[in-house]
């Protein structure tokens, strides 16, 4: 089965048909139609323009791979038609079609004319997403007394929904309208670490809250009198936020999924292949070099040492794809963020008091915050160059 991104912003009828049912005192404040909506709208564009990106790499990948491999070719295309004639033809558009491949490796690669713009535009609507997904956990698990001393009056209600909007409008414009501008800040790196950890204070604890003021409402104490709401929300954050993130993180760190979205996939498949192409040139070098000395294959050194360096090659470019996808980094900061949850969770579960749950809380949004970061960060400095 396809695994359901993004359950917690309960983008299906049957999600919020089922957070209706089991969280009912609170489910006004889970549910959240615009920015649903400007989820789903720039999520659409998001996955084309990170479909675009990625084959506007790997194509540069393959052009400059097959323009290299031009020169091996014609020394095996010439060894096996001796006589001029028969080889003349296949040479010259041989090395027309090196030079077409190799420009080509240079407009979309080393040049970025496409590639670099097109992985900009998906990564600052990445960027958008994450940033809607955070929003709506911290609007949610910040403003969890208020909802819980709410949920009991519609007015109430009403009134909290209105400055709710009032709040995510704000955001809109300050944002998600202005991205272009917001974007750079979530790639300019520590000097000192090089980790992506954002140019603001690594150390200020409520660095992660997206609004300032709310670090202060999370730290409202509660009425007694609103315990059991109060619990309903925090229940509903665990289930929705916490566990979701749990099962996200797992399902990365899995071998499930499709090539271009599992990181551990394509670590097993790119590197096996890399290093079963180097051992194919190193045996092919081998016989070659072996050739000159003894006779079996005296006449076939110039094949087998042709063959050596095109393995070679295509060896180079699969690690240059590999650089590009970065499952290596993909996999371990999922490997860090993943502790992190976990640390997260079981810090919710042992929490008895309000403030140790926004704690705990705190430690997932952080977390959530700082893989983004890295995420962000890391793409941007990754290439499809040989």
């Amino acid at each position: 089965m396809t695994f359901r991104f993004n359950d917690e912003l309960l983008l299906s009828e049957e999600d919020r048909a089922l957070a209706e049912r089991s969280y009912p005192n609170v489910f006004f404040a889970l549910d959240h139609p615009e920015l649903r909506e400007e989820f789903m709208r720039v999520d659409r564009l998001a996955v084309q323009a990170k479909r675009r990106s990625r084959w506007i790499g790997c194509a540069a990948l393959v052009f400059a791979t097959l323009s290299l491999l031009a020169f091996p070719f014609d020394v095996i295309v010439r060894d096996i038609w001796p006589a001029e004639r028969d080889h003349a033809p296949i040479l010259h558009y041989l090395a027309i079609a090196g030079a077409c491949f190799g420009i080509l490796a240079l407009v979309f690669g080393n040049i970025g004319l496409g590639f670099g713009k097109v992985k900009r535009d998906w990564l600052m609507k990445r960027l958008i997403n994450e940033r809607l997904r955070q929003w709506h956990a911290q609007y949610f698990a910040a403003h969890a007394v208020e909802i819980a001393a709410v949920a009991d009056s519609p007015d109430a209600k009403a009134a909290w929904l209105d400055e709710r909007d009032l709040s995510f409008q704000r955001f809109k414009r300050r944002f998600v309208d202005q991205i272009s501008s917001e974007y750079t800040k979530y790639t300019q790196t520590s000097a000192a670490a090089h980790s992506g950890q954002s140019i603001a204070d690594p150390k200020s604890e409520s660095a992660f809250w997206i609004d300032e003021a709310w670090a202060r409402k999370a730290a409202m104490k509660p009425d007694k009198a609103h315990q059991a709401h109060l619990d309903e929300v925090h229940r509903a954050y665990k289930e929705t936020r916490m566990r979701g993130q749990i099962q996200y993180t797992n399902y990365v760190l899995s071998s499930e999924g499709k090539f271009w979205s599992s990181p551990s996939k394509q670590l097993h498949i790119l590197g096996n292949l890399s290093y079963l192409l180097v051992v194919f040139a190193f045996i092919a070098n081998f016989i070659a070099l072996g050739g000159t000395v003894w006779g079996p294959f005296e006449d076939s050194t110039s094949v087998l040492s042709a063959l050596a360096i095109a393995f070679a090659i295509l060896a180079v470019g699969v690690r240059a794809m590999l650089e590009g996808l970065r499952p290596q980094r993909e996999t371990r900061r999922m490997q860090f963020y993943a502790t992190a949850i976990n640390h997260a969770d079981q810090a919710l579960d042992a929490a008895k008091t309000q403030a140790k749950r926004m704690t705990a809380i705190s430690l997932l949004e952080r977390a959530s915050y700082d893989e983004m970061v890295e995420f962000i960060s890391s793409n941007e400095r990754a290439r499809f160059v040989l």
